[in-house]
């Protein structure tokens, strides 16, 4: 019983970098890339639940880790609640590159999300944001915004052999590779079929279970 409380843990519903499982190890190159060219700004965008913040806080935590020298990194997880702390980093003076990861941009509303495009023009800023698909569109629609969108990454639901890799990854990193091996290939096609591989379902339906 205490086995399955600790699996149980594994599938809660938070973003916890040590559970990270890279699904798609190009979107996090891509993120990557995109952050040492110093692009303008960088776009991450998909359903809710498919990811966004996963990734983005794992690219965060890394570089910060590398101590990347000639750039400062820093994350916004809310803005609306986090706006004193992104107008303190966007009248930053720095030598330095900065790089500001906001995560729920959809809630900046159009004079802050203008003040960042005329940053990201004028001064030595790159910022990424993720954005539920919807609102990814509303922001495409803007002319004076799509032209300063340098680099776009999209994450889309998981298909069965990617709902394979993130559950047994999960278990065989954490060392429960007797409850990984009872997966088959019809348990995963379940998954899919109930969840229609949302990342955010996956998790909670196999806590639940």
């Amino acid at each position: 019983m205490h086995k399955f409380k600790e699996v149980k843990e594994l599938f809660r519903d938070r973003v916890d970098i040590n559970l990270y499982v890279p699904l798609s190890q190009k979107k996090e190159i891509d993120l990557n890339y995109a952050i040492s060219e110093k692009e303008k700004i960088i776009l991450v965008y998909g359903l809710s639940g498919n990811g966004k913040t996963f990734l983005m806080k794992k690219v965060y935590d890394n570089l910060v880790k590398k101590r990347v020298q000639g750039f400062e990194f820093f994350f916004i997880a809310n803005p609306f609640t986090e706006l004193k702390k992104l107008e303190y980093i966007i009248s930053l003076k720095s030598e330095n590159h900065i790089v500001v990861f906001i995560d729920e941009a959809q809630i900046l509303k159009n004079p802050e999300l203008e003040k960042l495009r005329m940053l990201s023009d004028n001064q030595n800023y790159t910022f990424v944001l993720s954005t539920h698909e919807l609102q990814a569109k509303e922001i495409f629609s803007k002319t004076h915004f799509k032209n300063r969108i340098n680099y776009i990454i999209h994450l889309r639901e998981l298909n069965v052999e990617k709902i394979e890799l993130f559950i047994t990854s999960k278990l065989t990193q954490n060392n429960f590779y007797e409850l990984a091996s009872i997966f088959s290939v019809s348990n995963y096609k379940l998954i899919y079929n109930l969840t229609k591989g949302n990342l955010r379902e996956i998790n909670r339906s196999l806590y639940k279970t």
